[in-house]
């Protein structure tokens, strides 16, 4: 018996061996000092009817001290026939390997949008995976070289930095409407809804600032709105977080909280949309010059987003732009085959705004009556 326990024993030592001696090491593995992480990728147009990236690398803390660069981050860009041209242009020239899987943020020429759109330059994107599908996209206006060649003022971690301009817990407000790679892939293979996603231009002092956020028509950017126009965007698709401030009167409110009700129906063979957009604000600074009470401030709180939300829907229905998704409330009553026809559908649609504005929080200081 002894003996059985024995050999039972020196038998599972034998059949723990046996497997670890078949296993093969890491013959391709890429240890992190032979990477150069892209923190943030650029797409520009180039005159020579291709495409020129740019890509921005940070330089990790070990590694400035040997070398002459300061700033904290390399830079560089490649022309190319296409962005997988560009890109094999680039691996030439570098020492190290190109890594793009840790991508923050991705970049495309406001121009190269409008005329030639995007998706064709991003498709590699997607079918190969190199780039993450989470990293926020957003379109650049101007020049990208002091976007990609100057230091962050705020210290650099190139590309996380950028993002955090977007994100609702650093820099992120309504306004900038953070939008990811997969986001724009979805709706582009949607033709119920489009995309909306938000322009940016290099600043003097920070890295750059929000100019607007563009609407698309199809594969291409067809227009802007203005930051403060595109509360109207984050009103009726419920995205409002409670960092908006509007003045009425003279007297600055902030936003809280809103909730949009959305009631939709076929009438005379077009889309019958009718909104209802309720609004909680509290009292941040009454008018000093010209006091208004409670109702007062309501009442011009909502003609003045009632007006601004006409205007959006009107620029919207003029260019096919659907970016609030009223198309998908119609799926099930609109068959597949017509999906397509939406863009021109909404262009006929009746929409119909009301607000519902109530303050609360006061403050110290009352209102007169």
């Amino acid at each position: 018996m002894r003996l059985s326990s024995k050999w039972g024993r020196w038998l599972a030592v034998l059949c723990l061996l046996v497997p670890t001696a078949l296993l093969q090491g890491c013959w391709d593995i890429r240890d992190i000092d032979n990477r150069m992480l892209v923190g943030a990728m650029g797409i520009a147009r180039d005159d020579e009817r291709g495409v020129t990236i740019w890509v921005r690398f940070p330089i990790p803390h070990a590694q400035q001290g040997t070398t002459s660069n300061d700033k904290g981050f390399l830079a560089a860009s490649q022309r190319g026939k296409t962005v997988v041209d560009a890109l094999d242009r680039l691996r030439a020239r570098m020492p190290k390997y190109l890594d793009l899987s840790q991508t923050r943020a991705v970049f495309v020429d406001k121009k190269l949008a409008e005329e030639k759109g995007i998706y064709s330059f991003l498709d590699f994107a997607v079918r190969d995976r190199i780039l993450p599908i989470s990293a926020v996209f957003a379109l650049i206006e101007g020049d990208m070289d002091p976007i990609f060649t100057r230091p962050n003022p705020s210290g650099e971690l190139s590309g996380v930095y950028t993002r955090l301009f977007f994100e609702k817990y650093a820099g992120g407000t309504p306004q900038k409407n953070k939008v990811t790679l997969w986001q724009v892939f979805n709706k582009h293979y949607n033709p119920l809804q489009q995309n909306f996603v938000p322009l940016i231009a290099a600043d003097d002092t920070f890295q750059f600032y929000l100019k607007g956020n563009m609407y698309f028509s199809g594969d291409r950017a067809a227009g802007t709105l203005t930051p403060d126009e595109s509360l109207i965007y984050e009103l009726v698709t419920g995205k409002l977080s409670p960092f908006e401030i509007e003045t009425a009167g003279g007297a600055n409110v902030k936003v809280e909280t809103s909730s949009a009700r959305i009631r939709t129906a076929w009438a005379e063979g077009r889309p019958d949309i009718d909104i209802v957009i309720r609004v909680v604000m509290k009292l941040m600074d009454a008018s000093h010059t010209k006091p208004m009470n409670k109702q007062n401030i309501e009442q011009t709180i909502d003609r003045l987003l009632e007006d601004r939300a006409a205007k959006v829907f009107s620029v919207t229905q003029a260019r096919e732009s659907d970016i609030f998704g009223f198309g998908n409330r119609f799926r099930a009553s609109l068959p597949t085959a017509r999906h397509k026809e939406w863009p021109a559908l909404y262009r006929q649609a009746k929409i119909s705004v009301k607000l519902e504005s109530h303050m609360v929080n006061e403050g110290l200081k009352l209102l007169r009556q």
